[in-house]
């Protein structure tokens, strides 16, 4: 119940990054659409303002370039006017018209009732008279607009500088146009934007998701791994008290046993020695026998002694290393090159035992295969791994047929580095000499910082 839970919450805490980053995207692409769905807004007012503005400029360009300015708008100004706003075809697109002066004073209105009257210059129309076309999409809640809200409820309201010659603005044209046409093609744009926006959102809620799964995966992987360098530790360090138990039994077992045996045996040789009755070649048959259990004792005690490596625990990683070279120096009268990492300090018992078989294999093999020559051992620390080299300059040999062949000490040597999660390789060729190279990785509490 409690490894259930633990995984649940486990997961639970893999997948907050990623609920997270979905929602982030989510707001992320509900604000950038928003942003973009004002700025298409905007765009369209604008272009129809200056389509209006562009268009009124003609008319008063071309047929009220010379009309009065004054308080009142001339009989002929105002009837060319409703000709054009009322009588003509753009009544069916401007659907109310005015003209402002400076003060606020309407020299004419489509509808007639407005002409005349007095309003602030303020908002949208002290801009348009400080030179700058204005629009939105009107809801008709000023006072001056309530003629207008009477019969539409919303509008699209635009106000257009009327310059003279020197440029100056000399009045403004306020048009209300219809709506439709305009909120029409913004909703046609909008929707392709969001259906872009939600497109974009998906696609990166999807790149997310498969990040997601490849983060989760390689968090999996890491699990996974480290579960099998801990079982190799555990394989490693149980192998080895294992052979500590074999060497002990074979020390107190069949060593005593031959050396008990030994002993009696010269017990009865000495009493044998004087008795006139023995056969011709007794003496030489008990010798062979006595030379048999002395090879044999010393050979159990010498696998005994190659079992175990006692005190290995007390020992730091340098002085593990360092003793197995000293131990291989000491049996086989060889010098070995050494360049140990001095810095070497704690490490895991499976750890330090693997650096130990793994050195004392490859100087033996040094040994044999490489006779007379002077074996150099590297053992550095670099980037969280333990990186072992050991050369020799011997006749060497084809490794892909020394594995076809079953030679155990190589095997053995490659299986104790995977075990750990290392990598083992080895260099050799007939005639130019062999390098054992291993990169055991250490625990991240182990890691030797600089």
């Amino acid at each position: 119940m409690q490894t259930a839970l633990k995984n649940a919450l486990g997961r639970l805490s893999l997948s907050r990054p990623f609920v997270l980053s979905v929602i982030a995207t989510l707001v992320l692409g509900a604000a950038i659409g928003t942003w973009m769905a004002k700025q298409i807004a905007t765009s369209k007012v604008n272009d129809a303002a200056t389509n209006s503005a562009v268009y009124m400029e003609s008319i008063f360009a071309a047929q009220l370039h010379d009309w009065p300015r004054g308080e009142q708008v001339s009989e002929e100004a105002h009837a060319e006017l409703d000709r054009i706003f009322l009588d003509g075809q753009l009544h069916h697109e401007v659907l109310r018209f005015k003209l402002w002066d400076p003060g606020g004073y309407i020299y004419y209105s489509s509808d007639h009732a407005q002409t005349g009257l007095r309003f602030p210059v303020e908002g949208m129309l002290a801009t348009a008279f400080a030179g700058k076309v204005q629009a939105r999409l009107s809801k008709l809640d000023e006072k001056d607009n309530l003629p207008e809200l009477a019969r539409w409820p919303r509008l699209l309201e635009v106000y257009v500088p009327i310059r003279s010659g020197s440029g100056k603005v000399i009045a403004v044209a306020e048009l209300y146009l219809s709506a439709q046409n305009v909120e029409n093609n913004i909703h046609a744009h909008l929707v392709r934007l969001w259906m872009i926006v939600a497109f974009i959102t998906f696609a990166i809620c999807l790149l997310l998701y498969n990040l997601h799964r490849l983060y989760i995966s390689f968090k999996e992987n890491a699990r996974m791994h480290e579960q099998l360098r801990q079982a190799g530790e555990g394989m490693t360090t149980l192998n080895e008290e294992i052979l500590l138990r074999i060497a002990a039994d074979l020390h107190d077992g069949p060593a005593q046993t031959i050396a008990y045996a030994l002993m009696r045996f010269n017990e009865f040789t000495a009493m044998c020695r004087g008795c006139p009755l023995a056969p011709d070649g007794v003496a030489q048959e008990l010798h062979r026998t006595r030379s048999a259990l002395q090879s044999s004792l010393q050979e159990v005690r010498k696998i005994s002694s190659g079992l175990a490596v006692p005190g290995m625990t007390e020992l730091s990683l340098y002085d593990t290393a360092r003793r197995a070279v000293l131990d291989f120096e000491r049996i086989s009268g060889v010098t070995v090159e050494t360049g140990i990492d001095k810095s070497l300090d704690k490490a895991p018992l499976a750890l330090k035992i693997t650096v130990y078989r793994l050195l004392q294999e490859s100087l033996n093999n040094c040994r044999q295969h490489a006779p007379g020559g002077e074996p150099r051992v590297r053992v550095q620390h670099c980037d969280g791994n333990i990186l072992i080299t050991v050369t020799d300059q011997g006749s060497g040999f084809d490794p892909q047929a020394a594995a076809a062949a079953g030679r155990l000490g190589l095997a053995f040597m490659r299986e104790r580095v995977r075990l750990l999660g290392g990598v083992f390789e080895i260099d050799s060729a007939p005639g130019r000499g062999t390098c054992v190279r291993a990169r055991l990785p250490l625990p991240a509490s182990e890691v030797i910082h600089a």
